[in-house]
């Protein structure tokens, strides 16, 4: 049985498709940030840096069913800088709008 040879080297272009925030306080807010390859970053913000926490791995087709294991290294931290950027763009839009635990 033949098979298509694009089928087999089709790659995911890891992308955050959407965040939140969850908490945290003003000087140090947190988040996640959602791929969509299935991958969650949980994330604080530090000043202008990015402070990873946490992953988790959501849905039936995700990178860690696919591989059986996390990202790491240089995956890690790519996916760390693309959450960077799609958070600050979400800041400039206006998009995290709810009150902080010290925002009362």
């Amino acid at each position: 049985m033949l098979q298509d040879s694009s089928i087999r080297y089709q790659h995911y272009f890891m992308k955050p498709i959407s965040s939140l925030v969850n908490g945290g306080t003003k000087q140090k807010p947190r988040y996640s940030v959602h791929f969509d390859d299935g991958i969650t970053l949980i994330v604080h913000m530090s000043g202008d840096d990015i402070v990873y926490e946490n992953m988790l791995s959501v849905g039936l087709d995700t990178y860690y069913l696919k591989t059986g294991k996390w990202p790491k290294g240089k995956q890690l931290e790519k996916r760390l800088n693309l959450a960077k950027e799609f958070i600050s763009k979400n800041k400039k839009n206006n998009r995290y709008r709810k009150k902080l635990a010290d925002e009362n």
